[in-house]
């Protein structure tokens, strides 16, 4: 909640074209968003998390704000891990630094690392993590 509160992303408004695309893209990102669809912090984190999660976006409008938080997304989120950090707070330095990662990657930490591949297909990337093998043992697949 702090990244969507960052001053960089205090012009990013909730357009009434907008409303109805986010309503679609909340429903489908993984991680609860606790504010109103109509709040610009709920905006910036329903972006985010589709960012990460690879979700299609419509409207160019929509695209624009996507490409506008994910521009600030790895400097801020870099800059709470090195806040963090000097504070010494273990738990929530993995934490960020973790979503440094994610953002980086566009993947979640519970997907498998070969979704930073382009070019393998969606059906194959979900029936490998429905197998829960750990990545250890895809070294001895091959």
């Amino acid at each position: 909640n702090i990244f969507c509160l960052s001053e960089e992303f205090k012009n990013i408004v909730v357009r009434e074209e907008d409303k109805l695309e986010l309503a679609k893209l909340l429903e489908r990102v993984p991680i609860p968003v606790k504010e109103n669809i109509e709040d610009p912090t709920a905006k910036v984190n329903v972006l985010l998390q589709a960012f990460i999660s690879r979700l299609p976006l419509d409207g160019y409008v929509l695209s624009a704000d996507t490409s506008f938080v994910v521009q600030n997304a790895g400097r801020l989120m870099r800059c709470i891990f090195e806040i963090i950090l000097r504070h010494g707070w273990a738990q929530a330095t993995y934490k960020a630094l973790n979503m440094c990662k994610m953002i980086s990657r566009r993947m979640w930490l519970n997907q498998t690392p070969l979704r930073q591949f382009e070019g393998i297909p969606a059906d194959t990337l979900r029936r490998l993590e429905q197998k829960d093998i750990p990545w250890e043992r895809y070294y001895d697949l091959t």
